[in-house]
């Protein structure tokens, strides 16, 4: 069975608050967003859900790939960045047309673009989502599985349409915190 949904999951959590002092808090982060597409995904399409997050090692208590409640959970190990997996889950679909891939990554947005995958900006496909309308490629449905009448979610999304004012992190120290977090020495 092929994938309906690819999530860019740091990229779908934000704003992230700046780092914590508890080091289980991108744990928390990442739980609170598999809680949520656990509630708001049906069973059948929770099954045919990946979640891809950057991580140079993932955490210790998991591998690089799990299962959360028939949500496939992966860690970028092994790729320089979640986009890197990202883009190869993209290039190895084989029906891309019925893919939706949620990212504000403009990189991920031309690999779907390329494939014919459809894509949406994280944050009004999330908002969608809480609202009950899950945004598929092929339409929308009802958390209960049933499609939502004269409504499509076909189509690519500009990035433009998204998060106008999307918080960047401009303390040179925040960005080297953030940088030996995932793995990378900022030096």
């Amino acid at each position: 069975m092929s994938l309906l949904l690819l999530i860019d999951g740091y990229n779908i959590t934000q704003p992230i608050p700046t780092r914590s002092p508890n080091p289980r808090w991108l744990e928390k982060i990442r739980g609170v967003l598999l809680r949520d597409l656990a509630k708001f995904l049906d069973e059948e399409t929770r099954q045919r859900t990946c979640v891809v997050f950057d991580a140079a090692n993932p955490p210790k208590d998991r591998p690089d790939s799990y299962d959360h409640q028939g949500i496939q959970v992966r860690f970028a190990v092994g790729y320089p960045t979640a986009d890197d997996l990202l883009e190869e889950l993209i290039r190895e679909h084989h029906t891309p047309k019925k893919l939706m891939v949620v990212s504000s990554d403009h990189r991920v947005q031309i690999a779907a673009s390329r494939r014919n995958a459809v894509f949406r900006d994280s944050e009004p496909w999330m908002d969608a989502l809480t609202d009950g309308k899950v945004l598929l490629a092929d339409g929308i449905v009802s958390p209960a599985g049933g499609r939502v009448e004269g409504q499509e979610a076909g189509g690519t999304q500009s990035s433009e349409q998204g998060r106008a004012g999307k918080p960047r992190i401009g303390d040179p120290d925040e960005v080297a915190d953030w940088m030996r977090e995932f793995g990378y020495d900022p030096e």
